[in-house]
């Protein structure tokens, strides 16, 4: 059937590309702006980049979603090379020194380039499938890694926050499903209660980092403002689960937002 209410593929596309411009924005003005000189670069959403990339594969595997759905979510999907193929040039050109996430930067980029070559053969898309859930694993291990063995700090504990990371993945896998006009209003409403614990799990985490920081590294008006703006994620949380369109991109628009500022803390 026909989808009368569905939007211009061009669009989509701009809708769509907004979000990972927007990352891309923040990461590289929080690198010059604030990062001290020579400091390495890894990039604050790489894990939510991993997160997305597994639940948007998860839906393309086992999702029952007819081939217009799935058409308008790969579409949708391809364009995260937009922010796969930018933090790669930047982490590698324009930053001064090597970037220990070279291995998972590369990984973000072959997985962004498998939902360009997805294969209409269902053999082949599911073997495809498996290479990514690999590629994804591969990123995953190497970020934990790179924050919990090669750099282990107590202020990586906020710049690289994990769960702040694995829950703007999370939003920004109901966001583009919504964008998407997917039907899988279940999966989306596990996607927020999945959401809500790790906005939960955030909260407290970041408390406890804050509690072990000294108090003279601790930027008062930005932390308030950083527990204001989950609060505001956990007020749109509120709103999907109990409202009556769990479909709502107002709502999903302002959680992913607010979802996005979480490396401002660390300014």
């Amino acid at each position: 059937m026909h989808d009368h209410d569905s939007k211009p593929k061009h669009e989509i596309a701009i809708h769509g590309s907004l979000p990972l411009i927007l990352m891309l924005f923040i990461e590289m003005a929080l690198n010059f702006y604030s990062a001290p000189a020579n400091s390495l670069f890894i990039s604050p959403y790489l894990l939510s980049f991993f997160t997305l990339g597994l639940i948007s594969f998860i839906v393309l595997w086992k999702g029952k979603i007819c081939r217009g759905q799935r058409s308008r979510f790969t579409f949708v999907l391809t364009l995260l090379i937009i922010f796969a193929v930018g933090n790669f040039l930047y982490a590698v050109i324009f930053t001064p020194k090597h970037s220990p996430a070279i291995i998972t930067n590369l990984a973000s980029v072959f997985l962004s380039i498998i939902y360009w070559r997805l294969p209409k053969d269902k053999s082949l898309y599911q073997t495809m499938i498996y290479c990514a859930f690999g590629i994804i694993a591969v990123g995953f291990i190497q970020y934990f890694a790179i924050y919990w063995f090669e750099l282990p700090s107590i202020f990586n504990w906020l710049r690289g926050n994990n769960f702040a990371q694995i829950l703007l993945g999370i939003l920004l896998s109901g966001w583009y499903l919504v964008l998407a006009k997917s039907r899988l209003e279940s999966f989306l409403k596990l996607l927020v209660k999945l959401a809500l614990i790790f906005a939960v799990l955030n909260y407290i985490w970041t408390a406890f980092v804050l509690y072990l920081l000294p108090a003279q590294f601790i930027n008062y008006v930005l932390v308030s403002g950083y527990f204001l703006v989950q609060f505001c994620i956990l007020a749109m949380l509120g709103w999907l689960l109990l409202g009556k369109n769990i479909k709502n991109m107002t709502a999903w628009t302002i959680a992913t937002f607010c979802a996005m500022l979480y490396p401002f803390i660390n300014c």
